[in-house]
Formats: C-alpha cells, structure tokens, sequence
C-alpha cells in the first residue's frame, strides 16, 4: 500500500525514503520517522520531472502538480503545517480486520482517504476508534472487539502516536491497543506503559478528543445517523464540539436547575392547594368542634355514672345477703325442734324395720340351699341317663360288628378273582416304543415350521411394503390429478405463473396459504395471484409500469406480521428471491396528480391503478413502490402536441403509458431543466390469458400415466407374492398335521407303559385286603364276646345312679318347707311395718319440708353471697380507674352515691336524665372530629412554613439560573451566530441558503438545534431532517455543518466517512472545493481525515492537504517500491517528457 502528495514539489527540497505506506505532505517533508536516505533513483526521477515541465501535454492533471502552470511555487507562499496537540500523527496496524501490516502518517491538515471498496479505507476509521479506547459501538457496525481480528489471526495490534502538547507532555504519547481473538476486551499502554480505561479516557479528554461525538467523528454507517439526529442531542453535541468545556457544564446546571424548578414549583403548587383546602375545613369546622366539647361533657357525666352502677348494687347485695342468712338460722332451728318432737315414733318404726330385715335374711338363706339340692338332683339325673346312653351305645356296637363280619365274609370271592386278573395282566407286558425317535421326528417337524415361519414373515413384509408403495403412488395420482385440476382454474394459471416468475416467492406463497393462523391481520400474496385485470388488453400498459419485484412481493399491513413473514421465509426457509411491503396508508392516501375531466383533456384516459383489481392493501402497495395512482393510461397513440404539453414544467402528470411505449419526464428545478425518455412497450408476461406453460398438462399426463405403470408393476408384484405365500402356509400345515400325528403315536405308547408299571402295586393292594378281611373273621367272636361284657357292667353302674337321683329329690323337699315357714313370717314382719310406716309418714313429710326450706335458704344465701362478690370486685376495679383519684369527679360521685346510700332505680333516673340532656345536642363526630381538628391545625402550620421555605428556594433557584443563563447564552447564541454565518457562506458557494439557528424552549432540556436548507431558488428555508429533503441534499448539509464548525474546533481531529455518497459531480465538487478551503486555511487549526471510495476529476487540491491512496490485496508485492504510487506518476511525467 502507498500513499503519494498530489502536489509536486522543488528538487532542492525532495527527501524521499524507501519505507512501506510512505505519506509524502505537500511540503515535501516525509511523514514516515523512518526515513533515513536519498536514492539515486530519486534524483533521476526529479531532473527528468523538469524536462516534463516543457512536454507538449501533462500525463496529469495541472492542478494534480505541485505547482500548476502559470502559478508560484507552493513553497514561495505556503508554510509547512504542524500537528496540534492531540492530533494523529500515526498510525500503525498489525492483523486488523483487512490489513497484515500497515502504516499510516496523516497530515496536520486535511487527509484525504481514497481507494476502490473494499481495500480498507473505513478499517482506518476503526482503527481511530478503538485504538484510542472508544467502543465499537460508535462505529455503527461490529459489537464485540475479537471481530475486528484479522480472519486466521490470534491477535491485533493498533499503534497510534499523538501530537504532544508541549505544557503537559515531554514527548508524543503513543496509545497501543492489542485485542485477542479468544478474548472480547482489549489491553491499552500509553508510551509502553500499560493504563486502565480511565487513565485513557482521562487522556483523552485532555486533548479533547471526542469519539463518541457525531459532529467530530462521524464513520460511514453513521451518516445517516447524524442526518436523523434529534435537534436536541445535535445542540448538546455542538457544545460538545465547539463551545469551551464552560459553556457544556453551564447548559447540564441549568438543565438541572430546570428540572428542579420544575419540581419545586410543581411542590409548591400542591402544598398551595393544601393548605388552601385544609384552611376552608379547619374554619367550617370550628362551631361542630365547640358543640361537640359540649356533648363530651355531658358524655362524661353518663360515663362516669354508668361506671358507678356496681355502687348502689353492691349495697343492695350486702342487705340483701344479711337478710337470707337470718331467714336460713330461722329455718334450720325450726327443723331441729321438729325432729325432737316425732323422735319416739320413728324409733318404732325403725326397730320393725330392723326385725324384718332379719326374717328376710333367714329366708333367703333358705331358698338358697334349696336351690343348691335342685341343682344336684339334677346332676343325678344326667349322670343316670348318660350311663343309659352307654348301655344303648355297646349293645349298637355287637349288631354292628356283626353286620360287618357278613359284609366280609360276601366280598371274598370278588378279591380273590382282582388277584387273579392283576396276575394274568402282568404276564403280558406292552411291546417297546423307541421314544427318542418319536422325539427327533417331532423336533425335525418343528424345525421345518420355523422355517417356513420365517418365509412367510419375510413374505408378509414384503406385501405390506408393496401395499405402502402402492399407496404412496395412488396419492401421488391423486395429487397430480388434482393439480392438473387446478391448473385448469383461473387462479391455478396464475399460481403456475408465479411459480414461472420466482420459484422462491411461489413456495413462499404456498406456506402462507398453510400457515394464516400465525399472522396477527391478514397476508396478501403477490400481485400475480391476489389481482387481476380489468382487461386482459391493458396487460402489457400495466406489467410496464409494475416490474416483476413488485409482481412478486408479498403485502402485510403490520410491522409485527413483517418481522415474523421476513423471519419465517428469509431465516427458516432459506429463500432469498422474496420482497415483503409494509403497508400503512389505506389506498384513499394516494391521490391523483389531477381529475379525470383534466386527465381526458390531456389525451389520457385512466391511471394505471384503475386498470387493476385486487384487495385495497395490494393496490397500496402497487401506488407506494411503483406510482401506479400517478402514471396514467392511454389506448390510443398520442400527437406530438399532446406529448409536448405532458413534458412542459406545469404539467402535473410525469408518468403514463400508450399502447406502444412507456414515457417518463424528470425535472430538476434548480437546474430549469427537464428530460423526457421512452422505451418501447414490452409484451405481458403474466396477465395474459396464455397459460403459464404449454406442456403444463402433458408432464402432469406423463407423470400420471408413470404412477399408473408403476401402480400395475406392484400389483403383479404383489399377486406373485401372494401365491407364493399361500404355497408355504400349505406346506406348513402339512408339517404340523405330520407332527401332531407322531405326538399321538408317543402319546399313546406311554400311556401303556404307565399302566403296565402300574399293576405290581395294585397287585399287592388287592392281596392285602383278601388277607385283611380272611383276619377280621377269624377274630370277630373275641370282639364280641369284649362287648357283651362292657354291656353287663355299664348296667350295674345305671342302676346305682337311679339311687343316687331318688335321695337327692328327698333332701329337695325338705329344704322347700323349711323355706315356705320362714317366707310366712317375712310376710307378717312386712304387714307389721307397713302399719308403722302409714302412722309416721304425715310427720315425715313435715320434717322434709323443713330440709328442704333450709337447702333453698342456703342456696339462695349462698347465691346472693356470689352477687355481692361480683359487685364488689366491680367496685375494686372502679376504686382502681384511673380517673378514680382523690379528688377527681369520679371520686366525689362514688362518695356521694356512697354517702347518700343510692338505690339502683335512683342511679337510673340520674343517669337518664344526663342522657336526655346528651341527647338534646345532636352532634355527630365526636373525639374523632376534634383530634381531627387539632391535628389539621398543626399541619395547617408546618404547611405555612414549608410553602414559605419552598418560596424562598424558588426565589434562590430562579436568581441562579438567571445568573447562569446570562452568561451561557450569549456565549452559545454568539457561537451559534459563527457557525451560522459559517454555514451560511458554505451554502452560498453553491447558490443556494441555509442557516444555523437555536430554538429556545422554556426548558432548557428542549433547547435545539435548528437546521434551515434552501436548495431551490423558488423555495423557502425548510428544517433540515430525514424525509423532506434527498440523501445527497442531507449529504451536502452535513458536511457544510460539520465545515462550519472547523473553525472553532475543540478536537484536535476529526473524521468524516463517505459523506459523499449520495451527492451529484456539481455539488460533490463544491462541497470538496468549500472543504478544502476551509481545511486548508491558514486558520485553521484542526485535522481532518476525509475518506471516500470515489474521485472525480478536476476537484480542487492545496498545498496543505495530503492525499492517502490506499491499495491493498493478496496479490500486492512485498516491496512497496515496486507499486510506489508517487514514482509511478513521476515515472509517467519523465516518459511523457522524453517523447
């Protein structure tokens, strides 16, 4: 890469150096440190530059020379330039973004950077940015530092040295950054010494470097930022850039102040309003609260005469308590004297009472023995019925033995022919069976099943799958019938059409159509398929006027349904061929440029957008993107006085259509110009009623008769494997049919032999029991004779019992008449006492009376007691009140009520007619209304003092801002007058106006920046913003305001990227002229690094201003001397010159 000076200079002064990225300065001193030497080269190159002087023609431009013809030597009228403090003086750059190595050596003055796109002209920029410190995110593109690695890199270096200021530095700091790929900080030293980011920062700001200020530093994707930016941030940013630090710290303390008087004010206000409205309570309450103190008075005397109710009953209690306790002495000595008196005959009574108690003991006795005989002749007669029972029992047994010997005397001859027959059998055994060969017949069977099983397995598999791909090919039918339906329809056509225009759009279509439930408003499609002509005649006037990116793109009218349509079809379905329009304004937005009456005069018979229908979103959009509603329609061809009136300067319509061209005038006012141009009409492509494509049906026919074929190979398929299925099911049944057949034959075999080896033990059972029953004949008589002598004995012992039974009902009787005499003397004691009783029970009753007349006695003493301790406990806690103290009005109360020994009904009465007297005043609210009152009456005050403090820091505030604001804005209002003028003298380079001004707000905080252009002669100064004036006017003002503050610059550089971009030649070679004025002039003080991708010819150039040429790529030679841009064009001048 190279850099050259695009002025020439005198041989005597010529230092040139052999070092890479050499930037030479108009004066001819040698940006680079490292250079050392004169070549010879060199002074070859200067004497035959001479002779070049005296050529027929320059190679290069004359304003390209160091001097241009016919002028003075630069160096006879132009001092060399010097950094100022904090300007750039180098860069270096090590593997960052597109550079392995490079180097860079600006000028003092105007830098201009230019180069093809892409050789890396804005990774300068970068490197400015955030090799000082600054984040990326000023530069409007990558957010994380490791991007700015070089690709196959590990780390980035950036070196940049700054013009020392001489009062604070004793050399040139040299800030270096270093980023790592594998980390998203970077690390920062200052002349080898390793600093924190606020040590930079601070650094910084002692040269007044502002990065991150728009008007200072402004890259390429920022520019249109700044054409956007808020007025209010463009004043804080130009205060920042231009005005003393003074003037910035003066506007953020009234900003404050401001906003603190706002908030004061608004304080005062509500306490105002407060405090008015407490006052208006505070006054109508005064005559409630004097009426309520009265009522609490007279609540008082209720309250403490309702306190003393225990009073007068607790000395009702104690009478009453006094009086049921003598009554009760009364009663009790009453009762003594009564059961004195009746004491003889109760005693009588007593003693009859006693005898019968005695004869009542002697017969129950009695009949208790008589019971305990019963029971034991009751016993004796079970004991004598079980012996019966026994007798009965053996005498069974002899019949019983008996019966049983005959039984086995008649079942002997049957035994004996089992024996026989169990003999012969064992004399013929079943022949021999080989088992093990039944078992390998069966398991080779078996084999054969499980092989067939599994050919039948693999044969049903491939039947189901023939089935499945039979009916994936049916479906396929069906789809391609359908689809061969469709495309028959209207809208079929269309669809196939958009599938002709942008296969991208008609996918896209097609999933929109699936998927509507996902959008928040509806969808439209593409003109294609949503519209249709009116006349399909018209079609090729209207596909003229409404390209195919428009024909294809997709209308939504909501910017959520754009976000998540451009995220679906861009992101997840990877379509790239697709447009998507936002639609905001209804179709009755667009409004003709004239009436029809007006249009028909002119020889014109419809806009284009009437020759269309389709849904009103789809038609704003058409309007928006391609003017439809404002380019007009003809069926005829018009005269040549009819074109003559469109293209005139009143006419209102710019754009229309006739059945063979296309015509469109442009006018530009500033220039008194206009240009008309026609093309001739294309033939329609998609509304016509040509189907989209010719063999359309045949490929569907072909692809229909294709799965028919197929569909007819599977079926024979499937029919051979079907037989060949029902083949092996046979053979398999046959096998397991065999099987079961040798499983019998086993099965039967060792049957037999089971039963053979089952007749040795039946044998011998069968012996056994003929023995058996040959042994119980022979002792059945010893049996027999045992049980006739158990009969004998049991009998004797029958007898006895019978005995034993007959003495115990004796004793049974003789006990039941002892009883019956002692029950006949029970019943006498009982007549006896009953008479007894009948004679003391009147004064029985009397004594009871008595009792019980001393029990109510008591308790009603005792209840009476219980009332007097609950009044008197009553009394205590009265006694215990607070407001019970000596000589309180409760006190002197509870005395005299005490004193004067008041009733209950009396205490009533008073307390009724302190009530009445209560009642009589009415008034609501009570303690809660005066504690209201008072409290309101502190607030009242504490609002009157803080409504006077508040007062007096307004008072304080609003003299401070005063204070400060004259000193602030005439200082601001004087700067902005110079960059006004400045501005202004820009503007008027280039005939036309504009003019910098502030907008004064009650709110310093709304204090702005206002921006008035005029590019017209016939127009007034207009705001300069984003939508009224053009990217290349937006482009142009910029710049000019950026110019105008060059002069008072307070940052020792500043960096504008393609700002360009946009102008037209004429006003690109204005602004640059006017820059490089302004740049280059000999007040000016600041540095500047223009870049631009672009040159034209004959721009204007100076002595002070240095020209980087920036050439970068793969394909570079490694020796920079071999592409030398500056001895190229020397070279260059010395062959002209010898020619």
């Amino acid at each position: 890469m190279s850099s050259v000076t695009p002025q020439r200079r005198h041989r005597d002064d010529e230092d040139v150096d052999g070092l890479d990225n050499a930037s030479v300065d108009g004066d001819g001193s040698v940006a680079s440190s490292q250079a050392r030497k004169r070549t010879r080269l060199d002074e070859d190159l200067e004497q035959e530059e001479l002779v070049s002087d005296g050529a027929d023609g320059p190679i290069l431009p004359d304003n390209y020379r160091r001097s241009p013809k016919g002028k003075g030597r630069a160096t006879d009228t132009v001092t060399p330039g010097k950094h100022q403090p904090g300007s750039i003086v180098r860069v270096k750059l090590t593997d960052f973004v597109t550079y392995s190595s490079a180097e860079f050596h600006p000028g003092p003055n105007l830098n201009m950077i230019i180069g093809p796109n892409g050789t890396g002209k804005s990774t300068l920029v970068c490197a400015i940015c955030i090799g000082l410190g600054f984040k990326p995110e000023h530069l409007g593109r990558a957010k994380q530092l490791n991007e700015f690695v070089k690709n196959g890199t590990k780390r980035a270096e950036i070196e940049i040295e700054l013009a020392a200021n001489p009062d604070k530095h004793d050399r040139s700091p040299v800030v270096t950054t270093k980023i790592t790929r594998t980390d998203k900080s970077a690390t920062h030293t200052v002349n080898g010494r390793t600093v924190t980011k606020k040590e930079l920062e601070k650094l910084m700001r002692s040269f007044s470097i502002q990065i991150d200020n728009l008007c200072q530093f402004l890259p390429q994707d920022r520019v249109v930022e700044f054409a956007a930016m808020n007025p209010v941030a463009m004043l804080a940013e130009t205060q920042r850039a231009a005005a003393p630090e003074q003037v910035v710290q003066w506007h953020e303390q009234l900003k404050t102040m401001s906003k603190e008087q706002k908030a004061k004010q608004k304080e005062q206000q509500n306490v105002a309003e407060t405090l008015k409205s407490a006052e208006k309570r505070h006054e109508s309450q005064q005559g409630d609260v004097q009426r309520i103190r009265e009522r609490q008075e007279a609540q008082k005397q209720v309250q403490m005469l309702e306190k003393l109710r225990p009073v007068p009953e607790y000395m009702v209690a104690i009478r009453a308590h006094a009086a049921a306790k003598e009554r009760e002495k009364a009663a009790k000595k009453e009762k003594v004297q009564l059961e004195r008196q009746l004491e003889p005959n109760l005693q009588a009574e007593n003693d009859k009472a006693a005898y019968l108690q005695a004869v009542e003991n002697a017969a129950a006795g009695t009949e208790r023995l008589e019971k305990c005989s019963e029971a034991h002749a009751e016993q004796q007669r079970k004991d004598y019925e079980k012996k019966k029972s026994d007798v009965d029992k053996k005498v069974a047994e002899i019949a019983s033995e008996k019966e049983s010997v005959k039984k086995v005397r008649q079942s002997i001859p049957q035994l004996q022919q089992d024996v026989r027959r169990y003999q012969n059998a064992m004399a013929n055994p079943p022949a021999e069976v080989d088992i093990a060969a039944l078992n390998a017949d069966i398991q080779d069977k078996q084999r054969m099943v499980r092989s067939l099983n599994e050919k039948i397995d693999e044969i049903k598999t491939e039947m189901g799958s023939l089935t499945q791909q039979k009916k994936q090919q049916e479906d396929i039918k069906k789809r391609a019938e359908t689809q061969r339906e469709y495309s028959h329809t209207q809208a079929g056509q269309q669809a196939n059409k958009l599938r002709h225009a942008s296969a991208d759009a008609a996918k896209a279509w097609e999933w929109v159509q699936n998927n509507r439930d996902k959008f928040e408003s509806d969808i439209f499609g593409p003109p294609i398929v949503e519209c249709s002509l009116k006349n399909s005649r018209h079609a090729a006037a209207v596909e003229s006027v409404i390209l195919q990116n428009e024909l294809i793109a997709f209308t939504v009218t909501s910017s959520e349904d754009f976000r998540t349509l451009t995220d679906q079809l861009r992101h997840e379905m990877g379509l790239s061929a697709i447009n998507i329009r936002n639609v905001t304004q209804g179709l009755d937005h667009y409004k003709r440029p004239c009436d029809d009456n007006q249009l028909r005069t002119l020889g014109l018979e419809a806009w284009v957008i009437d020759l269309i229908d389709g849904p009103e979103p789809v038609l704003a959009m058409l309007c928006d993107n391609r003017n439809a509603h404002a380019t007009a329609f003809t069926s005829r061809e018009l005269s040549p006085q009819q074109v003559e009136t469109l293209t005139r300067e009143s006419s209102a319509i710019t754009s229309w259509v006739t059945p063979t061209d296309t015509w469109q005038t442009t006018r530009r006012r500033e220039y008194n110009a206009a240009s008309t141009r026609s093309n001739p009409l294309r033939p329609a492509k998609y509304w016509t009623d040509a189907p989209a494509a010719l063999n359309a049906d045949a490929e569907l026919d072909g692809r229909i008769a294709e799965v028919d074929r197929v569909i007819d190979e599977l079926e024979q398929r499937w029919q051979v494997v079907r037989n060949e299925y029902k083949e092996v099911a046979a053979q398999k049944q046959t096998f397991e049919e065999e099987e079961r057949a040798i499983r019998d034959e086993k099965k039967r075999a060792q049957n037999a032999k089971k039963a053979f080896d089952g007749l040795g033990p039946k044998l011998r059972h069968e012996r056994q029991k003929l023995a058996d029953a040959r042994e119980m004949i022979h002792t059945s008589r010893d049996r027999e004779n045992e049980l006739i002598g158990a009969v004998d004995k049991l009998t004797l012992e029958k007898a006895q019992k019978s005995l034993d039974y007959a003495n115990a009902i004796q004793v049974v009787q003789d006990l039941h008449n002892k009883w019956l005499v002692a029950r006949m003397t029970q019943i006498e004691a009982e007549s006896d006492l009953v008479q007894l009783k009948e004679r003391t029970r009147q004064e029985k009753e009397m004594i009871a009376a008595r009792a019980e007349e001393v029990a109510r006695l008591a308790e009603e003493r005792i209840r009476l007691l219980r009332i007097g301790k609950e009044w008197q406990e009553k009394c205590r806690k009265l006694q215990d009140d607070e407001g019970f103290d000596e000589g309180s009005e409760l006190n002197a109360l509870y005395h005299k009520v005490h004193e004067e020994s008041w009733e209950p009904a009396k205490l009533q009465t008073e307390i009724d007619s302190a009530q009445a007297r209560l009642d009589m005043t009415g008034v609501a609210g009570g303690e809660h209304t005066i504690r209201e009152f008072e409290e309101r009456a502190k607030k009242i005050e504490k609002s009157r003092e803080k409504l006077t403090a508040i007062e007096e820091e307004l008072a304080a505030l609003e003299s401070k801002i005063a204070e400060i604001r004259s000193q602030w804005e005439p200082e601001l209002d004087s700067i902005i007058a110079r960059i006004s003028d400045a501005f202004a003298e820009n503007f008027s380079q280039i005939q036309c106006a504009g003019e910098v001004a502030v907008h004064k707000d009650e709110d310093f905080e709304q204090w702005a920046i206002q921006i008035k252009v005029k590019f017209r002669e016939h127009e007034p100064l207009t705001i300069l913003d984003s939508h009224r004036q053009s990217g290349g006017e937006r482009a142009v003002s910029t710049i000019f305001y950026l110019m105008a503050l060059q002069s008072m610059a307070r940052a020792p550089f500043r960096v504008v990227d393609e700002i360009n971009q946009g102008m037209d030649p004429r006003n690109e070679r204005l602004v640059h002229s006017r820059m490089v004025d302004i740049a280059c002039g000999e007040e000016s003080a600041s540095q500047y690094f223009l870049i631009t991708p672009k040159l034209l010819n004959g721009l204007k150039y100076h002595e002070r201003m240095r020209v980087h040429c920036i050439a970068s790529g793969e394909n570079l030679p490694s020796d920079y001397k071999e592409l030398d841009f500056r001895n190229l064009a020397a070279r260059a001048l010395a062959v002209k010159g010898r020619g």
